[in-house]
């Protein structure tokens, strides 16, 4: 079974008990407030003063006023933080709901500033308990029909704290300055005395244990745990959710629009990256045909100079001078006859003969 079908059971069986009693129906919602917030400030420890008794109109009873210690400082964020949402959330359901957590004056009381009180006041019913200072612990928090109230146990009470006596002032018009000498004498030998007093040793020097690191992981545990709880209770809720829900759609369709305009462009370009590297190659080529040409004539060119000198200087070196040339003795030489005669003759006698 899920958690919201067992707040929902819870409800039902609730709103069965109350049958004819006249309670009203307490929705999902509201169960899971009053659980959160009895998680929030259940088992919470701490100190305050137990001012007096007053009549609470909304209630219609007498209601034990108890004020914070000065040094509650996170406690009263948490509790004020906590009477606000459930003031906020109660307006629909009961307007004239009285939760036991105020500031300052309220009604018919008015609260008297202390230095060593805060402002803030818990109303409860406390069991035959004298006025004073005390350490309470919030056992849990009551959620009647027009009231929520908390549950204190009471652990101990402070002793008050034991002042110094001043010390009688002198009169030095009628002490002798002998007498005032010694009196000085005295007190520097008493500043001495609890200078060395105050020197612990080294050897009783407190010493960190495993105990004490078990204790700051037990008091850090704690401090991330009401630190959940408090994102829970605050931040955790209806309109919140519904935000988050529609920016993460909102990033999504953007994303996917955004991946779908980058694809888009990048088919474009490569489009046309491609056609002028294709241009480019066609007009580049003849190019580069000419200047590889270019650099192998020159190239051919030094080679055939490297070739004509090393000629010069290693092949002909020490050699001849060259012969003229002369007639080779194969080649008989050629006489030529004046032939015109006889091709007259030959033509005469030829035409004489026929």
């Amino acid at each position: 079974m899920s958690e919201s079908d067992s707040v929902v059971s819870t409800a039902r069986s609730r709103n069965m008990h109350a049958g004819g009693g006249g309670d009203r129906f307490m929705p999902p919602e509201e169960l899971a407030m009053q659980s959160l917030t009895k998680q929030l400030l259940k088992s919470r420890l701490f100190r305050g003063i137990y001012l007096e008794r007053c009549f609470v109109e909304q209630v219609g009873g007498y209601r034990d006023v108890i004020s914070l210690q000065c040094s509650e400082r996170d406690l009263e964020k948490q509790l004020l933080s906590s009477a606000a949402q459930l003031q906020i959330f109660y307006q629909r359901f009961v307007p004239n709901m009285w939760v036991g957590i105020t500031k300052g004056n309220i009604g018919n009381y008015k609260h008297i500033p202390h230095p060593a009180q805060l402002d803030t006041c818990v109303w409860t019913e406390l069991n035959d308990l004298a006025f004073g200072e005390y350490w309470f612990s919030i056992k849990t928090l009551r959620f009647r029909t027009q009231e929520v109230q908390l549950k204190l146990k009471m652990v101990r009470a402070v002793e008050p704290e034991t002042l110094a006596t001043p010390r009688n002032t002198l009169s030095l018009k009628r002490v002798s300055p002998s007498r005032v000498a010694a009196i000085t004498a005295g007190d520097r030998a008493e500043t001495a005395d609890a200078n060395a007093a105050d020197i612990v040793p080294e050897d009783q020097m407190p010493t960190v244990g495993l105990a004490d690191f078990v204790t700051v992981l037990q008091q850090w545990r704690q401090s991330v745990i009401t630190t959940i709880y408090e994102f829970m209770a605050n931040d955790v809720n209806k309109r919140n959710i519904m935000g988050t829900i529609r920016f993460l759609g909102l990033l999504i369709f953007s994303i996917i629009s955004g991946a779908a305009v980058a694809l888009r462009f990048m088919g474009i370009f490569a489009v046309r990256f491609l056609f002028e590297i294709s241009r480019f190659t066609h007009t580049a080529t003849p190019i580069v045909f000419k200047l590889i040409e270019f650099f192998n004539k020159i190239v051919g060119a030094f080679f055939i100079l490297l070739t004509m000198i090393w000629k010069d200087l290693v092949v002909n070196r020490g050699g001849s001078v060259p012969r003229p040339l002369e007639a080779s003795k194969r080649f008989k030489s050629l006489t030529y006859e004046n032939t015109e005669s006889q091709r007259r003759s030959s033509r005469y006698g030829s035409s004489n003969y026929q």
